[in-house]
C-alpha cells in the first residue's frame, strides 16, 4: 500500500484511497474545497516574518498575522492555520498546544507557532 502524502493546499496528511489506485502520483489535493482554494491566501511569508522578531523559542498565536478587522473571520483563520501546517511540514516550525508539538493533521482548539529549534 503506497505511502501517505500531505495536500499541497492544506497541509493535512492524504490518506491513500483504493479508487485512487490508478492517479495516485497525481493526488495533491485532500478534497475538491482544496483543490478550489489552493493558494488562495498564503500566510507562509508574514508567519516566517513575525516569529523572526520574536526571541529564540517563543511563539505567536495565528490571529497575530491577520489585521485587526479580520481576527474575527473563521475563514481567514482557517487560512492562517492552513499556511502554518505547510510550514510545519516544511521543518519551518511548530505547532503546538501547552507548549508540546501537536501533529499538524490532526489538532482541535487554540495552538501557538514557533520557529524549529
Amino acid at each position: 500500500m503506497p505511502e501517505s502524502k500531505t495536500c499541497e493546499s492544506c497541509g493535512r496528511e492524504i490518506e491513500y484511497r483504493k479508487k485512487w489506485a490508478r492517479d495516485w502520483d497525481q493526488v495533491k489535493y485532500c478534497s475538491d474545497k482544496c483543490r478550489q482554494n489552493k493558494n488562495k491566501f498564503d500566510y507562509r511569508d508574514a508567519i516566517l516574518s513575525l516569529l523572526a522578531k520574536r526571541d529564540a523559542g517563543k511563539t505567536i498565536c495565528p490571529s497575530e498575522v491577520l489585521p485587526q478587522e479580520e481576527k474575527s473571520n473563521a475563514v481567514m483563520m482557517e487560512h492562517v492555520r492552513r499556511s502554518a501546517r505547510l510550514l510545519c511540514n516544511d521543518g519551518k516550525i511548530d505547532i503546538t498546544q501547552n507548549g508540546k508539538p501537536v501533529d499538524p493533521s490532526d489538532f482541535r482548539g487554540p495552538i501557538r507557532l514557533r520557529l524549529k529549534a
